[in-house]
């Protein structure tokens, strides 16, 4: 499951990636300015090299004031500002449409881990198939039973548990033809080489309880830990190396529902939609609030050059300030020591002392000036 420590590192992730994109977006400004201010080189007229290089430089330097907000006492000449002025645009165009579209999708990659822990369960599916294939095509006994597999109980239900069934359609989840060639078949093929699946093959009849552990076996030992299924998964999603455990714990519950006598899906988020409300709020508010967080942070660090401090960290400093300032049912304290950990795991060796350091300070200016405003009894902890 999705707790609210992992909701912040999937929103910090989400804003670390817009960043990239501003910075490619301010890469593409610079990159028009130099372009468009070149000599003809079809001109009939004598072209002074010196004069354009003269320009891109002024012109990149009204890019960079425009753009950080910053004021120099360079006289600007007309033609290098209109063409600062068309890439200034461009620049601002293509942000608002990236940060658009970051809070259109905000909630799609958390959507992604679900289909994933769905496509796990229909691998576990297919692996069934697969036994029994192999048992139909075998030429002769080998005293290795994989139908045995095929007709595992757990795999049974299942396939039989009608709200699964109802969640692929709706996702429309599958593994492909070529999936099964290139794949699964492959997989399943290693499988076979497992001394706890062997032994588990030599017997045809087993309880549920023995067919809930070897497929638990499987999930634990092999499916997490084969190179091909990791490809696969890899390829869908960015960060399926940390993702992983949330899937492991997912697919594992659900093994253990099957043995508690009531196989059922499992649930993503355990506050529904006051986890999906306060992911997509902590986006949107660190973002329309960027400039005055970036000014509450630059006042208070006044030994630092903002420019210098690690992005990651700058994140982590304006998400912490968000949560402190618009999630009154938050208490200060939780909000400082879920970014303090998360800026341990994620950012530079030293990072959780410095946003300690930042944020405490930060939050008792803001308290005292009526910014940072908290209510109610039974204030929200960290799920």
């Amino acid at each position: 499951m999705l707790n609210r420590r992992t909701l912040r590192i999937k929103a910090m992730q989400t804003l670390y990636a817009l960043h990239q994109a501003e910075r490619s977006n301010y890469q593409l400004a610079q990159d028009f300015i130099v372009e468009t201010l070149q000599p003809d080189l079809n001109s009939m007229e004598k072209q002074d090299p010196e004069r354009f290089e003269g320009l891109r430089k002024l012109a990149l330097l009204q890019l960079e004031e425009t753009v950080n907000r910053t004021v120099s006492d360079e006289e600007i000449p007309a033609e290098a500002r209109r063409v600062a002025t068309e890439a200034v645009n461009y620049y601002r165009q293509k942000t608002l449409s990236d940060r658009q579209r970051v809070l259109r999708t905000a909630t799609d990659e958390i959507e992604q881990i679900y289909n994933q822990y769905l496509t796990i369960l229909l691998l576990l599916l297919e692996l069934g198939d697969e036994a029994r294939l192999h048992d139909e095509r075998k030429y002769l006994d080998d005293g290795y039973n994989t139908r045995s597999f095929a007709d595992n109980q757990f795999i049974t239900a299942l396939r039989e548990l009608s709200t699964f069934e109802s969640e692929v359609i709706r996702r429309n989840l599958k593994w492909t033809e070529e999936d099964r060639v290139q794949y699964i078949r492959p997989f399943f093929k290693d499988i076979r080489q497992d001394e706890t699946f062997r032994q588990y093959c030599q017997r045809s009849i087993h309880t549920a309880a023995e067919d809930a552990d070897i497929v638990m076996h499987l999930v634990k030992q092999l499916v997490f830990k084969n190179e091909l299924i990791k490809a696969v998964f890899d390829e869908q999603n960015l960060y399926w190396a940390e993702d992983k455990d949330i899937l492991r714990s997912l697919t594992t519950k659900t093994i253990k529902s099957f043995q508690e006598g009531d196989l059922r899906l499992q649930t993503l988020l355990p506050g529904g939609d006051d986890d999906v409300q306060f992911f997509k709020d902590l986006l949107r508010h660190t973002l329309d609030n960027e400039e005055r967080f970036i000014g509450f942070i630059t006042e208070q660090v006044t030994n630092w050059d903002s420019e210098r401090i690690a992005i990651t960290d700058k994140i982590l400093l304006m998400m912490a300030l968000s949560e402190m300032i618009y999630f009154p049912g938050i208490p200060v304290k939780v909000t400082i020591n879920e970014f303090i950990e998360v800026a341990k795991d994620y950012s530079t060796p030293r990072s959780g002392q410095f946003l300690n350091g930042v944020l405490d300070t930060l939050s008792a200016k803001l308290r005292e000036n009526g910014t940072i405003r908290k209510s109610g009894r039974g204030l929200i902890d960290n799920r």
